[in-house]
């Protein structure tokens, strides 16, 4: 049996943390030119929604309920370790993207 996933960000401390991130790099940008690089990360983030949301897991019809257990626990460790790499990609984004803002205005 295969089905789709979706797991959900569980985590909104670390939501939030990344957020206070984003504030903090754009602090310094005007408003207009924020907006636009809000835009380009969230295009980014975007680019790899389905990596990091979607994918198949496929339990054995024949498995019992404790092996079907630790193969969704192992699935759910795996999403969190996408949502990691999620994070410190917009990390990284956002440092380029304010990186290319100041060398525009240079």
């Amino acid at each position: 049996m295969s089905e789709v996933i979706q797991f959900p960000v569980q985590n909104k401390q670390q939501s939030s943390d990344l957020e206070a991130v984003i504030d903090k790099a754009l602090a310094g940008i005007p408003d207009k030119e924020r907006e636009k690089i809000r835009f380009d990360l969230i295009k980014t983030v975007d680019s790899y929604d389905a990596f990091f949301t979607e994918w198949t897991l496929s339990l054995p019809d024949e498995g019992n309920e404790t092996l079907k257990k630790q193969i969704y626990d192992i699935a759910h460790q795996e999403h969190e370790r996408k949502m990691r790499m999620l994070a410190d990609i917009i990390r990284l984004k956002i440092q380029v993207l304010v990186a290319e803002y100041h060398k525009r205005r240079l």
